[in-house]
């Protein structure tokens, strides 16, 4: 497994043993416990290599989670949750942080997979917001919101609720403060194909793999999202959810999905960034206006590979269509912005990619990098092209 490798090659030797130590495997803490202070990457990675299947897999899953909270988007969750942020800082890399904050402070270290979970899944096609038609200014009884959920979703023997209250940025630039409902329910078993290493033959191993679910309700806007695969479930479990948790019998209202203002774009705006966010440039590429009146459409397209050399304003500019800025007879209806990442450290050149959206709330965000997409859905709102 990669990450098992990255964790073990990056993070410190005494944190790798109480990974080790975390999959209850007391052969190996012995054995780990005699070995000197300084350790070596080739010990602890032939320890793991002698794990039993059971053991391995708890220790990779420990590892997995390090590994997915090592990038920009998982440290901005941790740096700003755990309680203890000068040990936190202390440890230097991504990965002696992460590490750290599972092994000391590990709710919180859930909590920010929770978050990270739940603020990702509004740039996906698995995420839905509601108004609920109702004037409720808190969440009741969570603790009964949690005993109803556990049975709704087959039992305790099946399903884990965890609930907390949390922030996140606003629109506007304020804190939201949110209360944050995670459902992780057992799924249909399934067959898994692998190859044993010791008979060097092909088995298969019955995993049944968790389903996750998340409610996020806002008891100041009287919103609430949720995040689910399912189209219709998601319809369904948010009314279950106004009328069990917040005690309202009308059906709450979808929301439309991320309205998009294009328009903001005819004015050439000015679409700030700076280099701590890892951005060097960014530039509108393409336009497309539609006429309201005639439904009639017109173009404009900065070169090929050049738009930040040449943007779409001053090659309207050139071609002398300016008057499509300035009219109001016509209206975006979709645009591209290309945007330059720094060079990071190690990459010989930067990357970079193109964010197209659609009126009235269409992108390709889903099609970027996790962070690209993090990043992208921040500064949008940002620029006053769309809102939560």
């Amino acid at each position: 497994m990669p990450y098992v490798k990255r964790v073990l090659k990056y993070v410190r030797d005494d944190y790798c043993r109480k990974l080790l130590q975390l999959t209850g495997v007391t052969k190996a803490q012995r054995i780990i416990a005699q070995e000197p202070e300084i350790s070596t990457t080739v010990n602890l990675v032939d320890t793991y290599a002698n794990l039993d299947k059971r053991h391995r897999k708890t220790f990779e899953d420990l590892t997995r989670r390090i590994d997915q909270m090592t990038d920009e988007v998982g440290q901005e969750f941790l740096a700003r949750l755990v309680k203890n942020k000068a040990e936190y800082t202390a440890q230097g890399d991504p990965y002696n942080k992460a590490a750290w904050a599972l092994l000391h402070e590990q709710t919180l270290f859930e909590q920010a997979e929770n978050e990270r979970f739940a603020d990702e899944a509004r740039l996906t096609a698995k995420w839905d917001s509601f108004k609920v038609l109702s004037t409720v200014s808190q969440l009741p009884d969570l603790e009964g919101l949690k005993d109803y959920l556990t049975q709704h979703f087959g039992g305790d023997d099946e399903v884990l609720v965890d609930l907390f209250q949390r922030e996140r940025p606003g629109i506007d630039g304020k804190i939201e403060t949110l209360q944050q409902v995670m459902v992780y329910r057992e799924g249909l078993p399934s067959l898994l194909k692998e190859v044993s290493k010791k008979k060097k033959a092909l088995r298969e191993t019955m995993i049944r793999p968790a389903r996750e679910y998340a409610f996020l309700w806002n008891p100041k806007k009287g919103e609430l999202e949720v995040v689910t695969r399912k189209k219709q479930e998601r319809e369904q479990l948010a009314q279950l959810f106004t009328s069990k948790a917040l005690g309202v019998k009308e059906a709450p209202q979808k929301l439309e999905r991320r309205q998009l203002t294009l328009d903001v774009l005819k004015s050439n705006p000015v679409l700030p960034f700076n280099r701590q966010e890892g951005i060097e440039q960014v530039s509108v590429s393409y336009l497309k206006f539609k006429s309201t009146r005639s439904d009639a459409v017109y173009t404009a397209q900065s070169p090929a590979y050049k738009a930040h050399e040449k943007d779409v304003y001053q090659v309207m500019k050139e071609d002398e269509t300016e008057l499509f800025l300035n009219c109001d007879q016509y209206s975006v209806v979709e645009a591209s912005i290309a945007v330059k990442f720094r060079k990071r450290e190690g990459q010989n050149r930067a990357n970079s990619t193109t964010i197209t959206l659609k009126d009235p709330c269409t992108s390709n965000l889903q099609d970027l990098t996790e962070r690209e997409r993090y990043l992208s859905w921040n500064k949008l709102k940002e620029w006053g092209l769309t809102h939560d």
